[in-house]
């Protein structure tokens, strides 16, 4: 059993993290602490930011926080209080790793996208990118 777990969060594709929370809670102590993340990717970017009115990353981050709790009320048999409930703007697999760190993980739980040895040769994926670099265990759970 693992005391704390992070469990990244995708809300860009319904039901793609469900699998992941689900075995999270498995493997998830009595009293242990689950970590919900999701990261917003380079929006911040002046590239990116300047083509945006102000105040729009805040509104988007606003309702991505909304989504994911709305995520956890649907999802988890439990109080939204029991867990913590992130929302971080960066590179996903560097603020993954940087939030478990943070948070004191024991555990990374995160759903894998099915990739063609294309995509996975040049660019890689996140979640390859977490496993090659995490200090702590990470469990895949493929879609």
């Amino acid at each position: 059993m693992y005391k704390t777990i992070l469990v990244p969060v995708d809300l860009s594709e319904e039901g793609y993290s469900d699998k992941a929370v689900m075995h999270a809670l498995e493997v998830l102590a009595p009293g242990g602490k689950l970590v919900l993340l999701t990261v917003v990717a380079g929006y911040q970017m002046p590239l990116v930011g300047s083509y945006f009115p102000p105040g729009t990353f805040d509104k988007a981050i606003k309702s991505i926080r909304h989504q994911l709790e709305e995520f956890v009320d649907e999802k988890l048999p439990f109080d939204r209080k029991d867990c913590v409930i992130q929302v971080e703007e960066g590179k996903p697999a560097d603020r993954i790793l940087s939030e478990a760190k943070q948070q004191g993980a024991d555990l990374i739980v995160m759903a894998g996208h099915k990739h063609s040895a294309v995509e996975r040769t040049v660019l890689g994926s996140v979640a390859n990118k977490v496993v090659s670099r995490a200090q702590i265990p990470v469990l895949v759970i493929k879609g």
